[in-house]
């Protein structure tokens, strides 16, 4: 006969003093500010101890590393938070009998706060970094399922939730470059009424094949200098991203940069702008296409296409990475805003029979939406089950309308 074994009571933890407790809120303050001010990926020990007034010796008696900062940030400041801003956009754009105050939907769209832009940040460093990852990617992707993106799900509602999820991660992600995105509950009652109208289109008539090119530039050296570094960005983000790593990639030298570019950030910021400026011209080339083909959805539903392309994928991630990068380096943020704008006049000349302020809230709702679509991928595999052109076609029709009864 096996003899009994006693289990032993677990050890039960001494609670916390009151002295214990109010520092740990102090530190969590601390490590909210700095990763509003500089970054989640540039948390730093030693500036959460001067900002807690604590020692760094007192920071590391919690904290191993960075990354567990970062995780605690996203447990203890961030995950409820942003999981509540994306049910409500699900439930506003999707659910016609949820009672989503609108005040909210006005604040998390045009106004999104720091817990916002902190959450959507975290959706993006959590591609590619491991510890982070561990903890975010499991947790967002039940999210996902649970708001009822799911292959096995109608491809139209799929549609519907994925463009909710896109438009809350991807304002977010947008006011870090343009600080408020503007009448976007406009845009936000469009794709709503978009949505509720949608109905499958049984003849579809297909864009072209979509065909992407690598930015070419004047210069070979300019053109792998710049491939090189959207490759280390995306890959290791862009704090990480080193002038070593960088040249190594393109088959360079130190001085071969530094012939062309002052610093990383200079390379970095022309590399970003030539892979935006070759998107907006894909995208307004879609556009002129569907006009001549009289698509019902006007282009509109490319976006989503391009977006899941595979030759497209790092070049999406290092745009990803650049935008989070904007939080903190002023010159990345002017670039990125001005390729934004560039954007919306392009698109004013491909539509000249809409009215400009038509062309800005498709303009701005492009943008937000595209952006925060290319961060989800990670989270769902349900992205090529979604029926946008449907819907993009109903969001089509209501522009033409606003343009008849102008």
């Amino acid at each position: 006969m096996t003899p009994k074994t006693t289990r032993k009571p677990p050890i039960a933890r001494r609670a916390q003093s009151a002295k214990a407790q109010a520092n740990t809120a102090k530190v969590l303050r601390a490590i909210t500010r700095n990763a509003t001010d500089r970054g989640v990926d540039e948390l730093n020990i030693s500036e959460v101890a001067k900002l807690s007034g604590l020692t760094t010796g007192a920071i590391y008696g919690r904290f191993e590393d960075h990354d567990e900062m970062a995780i605690e940030l996203w447990q203890s400041v961030v995950k409820h938070q942003f999981r509540a801003r994306l049910q409500r956009s699900v439930d506003y754009l999707c659910k016609s009998n949820a009672k989503t105050p609108q005040a909210a939907i006005v604040k998390d769209f045009e106004s999104p706060d720091e817990v916002a832009r902190l959450g959507a940040e975290f959706l993006v460093i959590a591609r590619r970094n491991l510890p982070i990852g561990e903890v975010v990617v499991p947790e967002v992707t039940t999210w996902f399922a649970e708001f009822g993106l799911a292959k096995s799900n109608d491809t139209i509602n799929n549609a519907a939730v994925a463009i909710a999820i896109s438009a809350s991660v991807g304002t977010a992600l947008r006011s870090l470059v343009m600080k408020t995105n503007p009448n976007w509950l406009a845009i936000a009652n469009g794709l709503q009424a978009a949505i509720a109208d949608a109905k499958p289109i049984s003849q579809q008539i297909e864009p072209p094949q979509i065909n992407w090119s690598e930015p070419e530039t004047d210069s070979p050296i300019r053109t792998a200098l710049c491939g090189a570094v959207a490759e280390v960005v995306a890959k290791s983000g862009y704090a990480n991203a080193t002038v070593s790593r960088i040249v190594r990639r393109a088959g360079l030298t130190n001085g071969s940069l530094y012939n062309l570019y002052p610093d990383k950030e200079a390379l970095t910021d022309d590399a970003m702008q030539i892979f935006l400026n070759l998107s907006s011209d894909a995208n307004r080339k879609g556009n002129r296409q569907a006009s001549l083909m009289l698509r019902a959805d006007r282009g509109l539903a490319d976006s989503f296409a391009l977006g899941l392309l595979p030759s497209r994928r790092m070049w999406l991630d290092f745009r990803l990475e650049c935008l989070i990068a904007s939080r903190n380096h002023l010159p990345t943020r002017k670039k990125f805003r001005q390729s934004l704008e560039r954007s919306r006049d392009d698109l004013c000349a491909t539509m000249p029979d809409l009215p400009p302020e038509i062309i800005n809230l498709l303009s701005s709702g492009e943008q937000a939406v595209g952006i925060g679509f290319t961060a989800l991928e990670p989270y769902t595999s349900a992205l090529r089950s979604c029926d946008f052109y449907s819907i993009m076609a109903k969001l089509a029709e209501q522009n033409q309308l606003l343009r008849r009864a102008r």
